[in-house]
């Protein structure tokens, strides 16, 4: 299974370290969220980030993915509903340009209408959010499974309360998601990141 990282959202002491650290460890991809950043705060963001992630890194800014050649874009539900005009545009620009295009999908008819449009589709939250108060739905885990089995064109990932918890990993797995994402296991303890992500990592080894 393959594993997104969610930058923190706020500004976290040594984050460049620790994503750098774990993307070298095995991240597949990193999830640019910074809600509270403007463009140019981004750039600020992007410099710092060693190059050599760029082509993994996924960003909700358009001018970010543009100006440093990341490796995808992900099209949030407000931007979704403001650029109707343009939302084709853009996905034939990054498909043509070998870019992954992402959204996200928190009911079953989501995820059949995204599958033949988007690269990623972010399920969501799949449990009980960490990082979010209140932020969870009721998904029946069994008609997700089939619908996932049945709509492959796109990578699905397995997103909210991911933790190093095996029986989460394995109804992950009996899901058939192809990977999950990973934001407050990581950043509410930062100082353990990465011993938090080997563990999450070995329940996926592990599970059946």
């Amino acid at each position: 299974m393959q594993a997104i990282l969610y930058t923190a959202p706020t500004e976290i002491e040594n984050e460049i370290e620790i994503i750098s650290t774990l993307m070298d460890v095995g991240v597949d991809y990193l999830y640019i969220r910074k809600p509270e950043l403007d463009d140019f705060s981004l750039v600020d963001f992007m410099e710092k980030l060693p190059e050599k992630y760029w082509k993994q890194c996924i960003s909700t800014s358009l001018i970010i993915t543009k100006e440093f050649d990341l490796g995808g874009y992900h099209f949030t539900r407000e931007i979704l509903q403001k650029n109707t005009a343009y939302n084709n545009k853009i996905l034939d620009w990054l498909h043509a340009n070998y870019k992954i295009s992402s959204i996200s999908a928190h009911h079953i008819d989501d995820i059949k209408k995204y599958d033949d449009q988007f690269n990623h589709i972010i399920v969501s939250p799949i449990f009980k959010s960490i990082s979010k108060e209140n932020h969870h739905n009721n998904w029946n885990f069994d008609e997700l499974s089939l619908i996932l089995s049945q709509y492959k064109s796109s990578k699905k990932f397995a997103i909210g309360g991911i933790e190093a918890d095996v029986q989460k990993i394995n109804i992950v797995k009996k899901c058939n998601f192809d990977g999950i994402g990973i934001l407050g296991a990581i950043w509410n303890e930062p100082q353990n990141a990465i011993e938090q992500y080997k563990k999450i990592e070995q329940q996926i080894n592990n599970a059946k």
